[in-house]
Parts: C-alpha cells; sequence; structure tokens
C-alpha cells in the first residue's frame, strides 16, 4: 500500500506576478497594483478549473484610481486593509472589513485620497479573472480619465511658450553671449546657483520618496543629472561667487516643495516644469558654447528629452478631481522658475 503524501504550500504575496496596467480599446488603464492567484504556477494548479472562480490581490494608494469600468461576470471585493472610495453607481467610503458586490454590467471604481492606501481581494465566480489574461482583459473603461490629464498638458506647453520668449534667451538670439566673454561669465556664476538647487531638489526628492516604484525611477534620473553643477562649474571655469536673495529663494522653493506635498505634485514640479524648461534652455543656449569638449550644455541637450517624461503613468492613473491642484502648482512652478530665469538675465546685465 502506498503512502498519501499530504503538503501544504505557501504562497507569499510579493511571489505573484504583479500588472500595473492594461490596454483597453487603444488606451491604456491603470490598475494600481493587480496580482491574479492563476499567474503563480502552486496556486494556478491548486485552484479548481470546474465551476472555476477567481481570486486577485489589488493595491491603490497615494491618490491612484482604478477608473469606472463595466464587466460580464459578478465580482466582489473585499476591504482587506485600509480604505477607498467606491465611485461610478454608487459612491461610498469603504473601510476595513467592508463588502462589495458587483453585479454584471454594473459601473463602478476606485479611487485613494492622497496619502491614503488600499489593499483588498477581487473575487469573481465564473470564468477567468477580470486581468488573469493582461492580454485580453474582460473589463470596458466607461470614461477616459485622461481628459485632465491632457489640460495640464495645455497648460504645461503654454506656459513652456511664454518661456521660450524669455529675455535671457535674447542674449544668446543676438549673438552678444558668444560676443562678450564678460557677459558669458556673468550667466555662468548667476546659472550655476540654480544649478546647485536643481541638485538639492533631486536629492531632496529621493531622500523622501515612499514609493518603492517612483523611487527607483527618480534614482535613474538623479544618476544621469548627478554633479552636474560642478561639471558646469569646472568645464565652463566658473569661478565668480553670486548671491542674489530673489534667485535664492527661488531655488529654495523647489528644494522645499520635495519635503511636502504628493509624488504627482512633484512629478509636475520636476517633469513637467523643470525638465521641460530645461529642454528649451539647452536649445536656446548651446549655441553659444558648441565645441566645449563634454559641455554642460550638450549633455542636457542630449537627456532632457527622455526626462520630460518621467512619472507620465503615474500622472494618468490619477483621480480627475486631482488635476485642478495640480494646474494649480503647475502654474506656481513655472512663476517660480521665470523668476529664477529673471534674477539670471537680471545678473547678465544689470
Amino acid at each position: 500500500m502506498t503512502d498519501t503524501v499530504v503538503t501544504v504550500v505557501t504562497v507569499s504575496r510579493a511571489d505573484i506576478r504583479a500588472i500595473a496596467s492594461v490596454e483597453v480599446g487603444g488606451e491604456t488603464h491603470w490598475l494600481g497594483e493587480h496580482r491574479d492567484f492563476r499567474r503563480h504556477e502552486a496556486l494556478a494548479r491548486f485552484l479548481p478549473e470546474h465551476g472555476r472562480f477567481s481570486l486577485a490581490w489589488v493595491r491603490l494608494r497615494d491618490g491612484e484610481r482604478l477608473d469606472i469600468h463595466e464587466h460580464p461576470t459578478k465580482s466582489m471585493i473585499i476591504v482587506c486593509r485600509g480604505s477607498v472610495r467606491l465611485i461610478g453607481d454608487r459612491d461610498e467610503r469603504l473601510g476595513e472589513g467592508d463588502v462589495v458586490c458587483v453585479e454584471p454590467g454594473a459601473k463602478h471604481g476606485f479611487e485613494t485620497l492622497p496619502g491614503e492606501e488600499f489593499h483588498g481581494l477581487s473575487v469573481q465566480f465564473e470564468g477567468g479573472g477580470l486581468y488573469e489574461r493582461e492580454e485580453a482583459p474582460r473589463v470596458r473603461f466607461t470614461e477616459q480619465a485622461a481628459a485632465s490629464l491632457a489640460e495640464l498638458e495645455t497648460l504645461n506647453t503654454r506656459r513652456l511658450r511664454r518661456f521660450a520668449g524669455h529675455r535671457l534667451f535674447g542674449f544668446f538670439d543676438s549673438g552678444r553671449m558668444s560676443r562678450e566673454p564678460e557677459l558669458r561669465d556673468r550667466f555662468l556664476a548667476a546659472l550655476h546657483v540654480w544649478s546647485v538647487y536643481f541638485q538639492r531638489m533631486l536629492h531632496a526628492r529621493q531622500a523622501v520618496c515612499p514609493d518603492p516604484q517612483l523611487r527607483e525611477i527618480y534614482a535613474g534620473h538623479l544618476r544621469e543629472e548627478f554633479g552636474h553643477d560642478e561639471l558646469l562649474r569646472v568645464r565652463h571655469a566658473v569661478s565668480a561667487d553670486v548671491y542674489d536673495p530673489a534667485l535664492e529663494a527661488a531655488g529654495s522653493w523647489f528644494v522645499m516643495r520635495m519635503h511636502g506635498g504628493d509624488e504627482a505634485e512633484k512629478i509636475v514640479i520636476v517633469h513637467m516644469v523643470v525638465e521641460s524648461s530645461c529642454h528649451v534652455f539647452g536649445e536656446k543656449t548651446r549655441v553659444a558654447f558648441e565645441g566645449a569638449d563634454g559641455s554642460y550644455f550638450d549633455l542636457h541637450a542630449q537627456v532632457d528629452e527622455d526626462h520630460r517624461e518621467i512619472g507620465r503613468d503615474h500622472l494618468r492613473s490619477l483621480s480627475p478631481t486631482r488635476f485642478p491642484r495640480l494646474m494649480r502648482v503647475c502654474e506656481e512652478a513655472w512663476d517660480q522658475l521665470e523668476l529664477v530665469f529673471d534674477r539670471i538675465a537680471a545678473h547678465v546685465e544689470p
């Protein structure tokens, strides 16, 4: 007689492969963190195929949103930890232990507040899980959450065009920056002050970021930017020290905003505003520094295009209710940045 071997298998939630978004109808939709049990080999073997049901861990945090959608099968969502807002056909705040029963075709979605976190268990009682097959999710999204992001992009583009006409660039367009060494020296000395604050801003953001995925993305950005203030000083022989209280105050604003607000606001400040301005700045000013080996200006022209797009996926995941605040932050950041360049221009030609 053969002994029956009875085994107990444990599976860590972290070992169930996570996805963060799906594409439906040509649009990418944010899921937060979604871990379907059948993405793990041991769980897939254990769960029955007949009378089939599906289980998935879900997670939203820091103002993230799962857009309003519907699906052809019943779904149950159990709030296991934290809290979340149910949106769609029913609007309600949910806390730990609450259960949501969603009938086929019912419109629903979920969103968290800034700093809030939600962990839940999603259960379907028939057929495949909603996102078990990533290439063919069983959902239909019923609204376009990107509209508010489009409005923010439009605002940023308008302010970027205005920045491109800043009077500082007139010194380059006229050729004076190339012809008059004393003008160029004053420009570089004042620019170095802003370059130092730019470095401090990136270090401050890295130090306080609570999101491991964003922290890894930010770390890559920091590595590519690290030491550019020193590169500017050494390669372009910056020797003068500039003290301008308005320039110092505006530079400090960018650093301090990394210690407050949420990650969406920091993405708007660093990538939509500052990195977009750096791209224009590099194009406008590099003509006066062509031929300088390893130039600060050539280096920025090469990398700023990619840096402008960092964090866009995070912004796409947000509730439309978040964007009025982000548009105000965008305006404030551009106001401060224009002050920085106003003071640099004033130092170039007092």
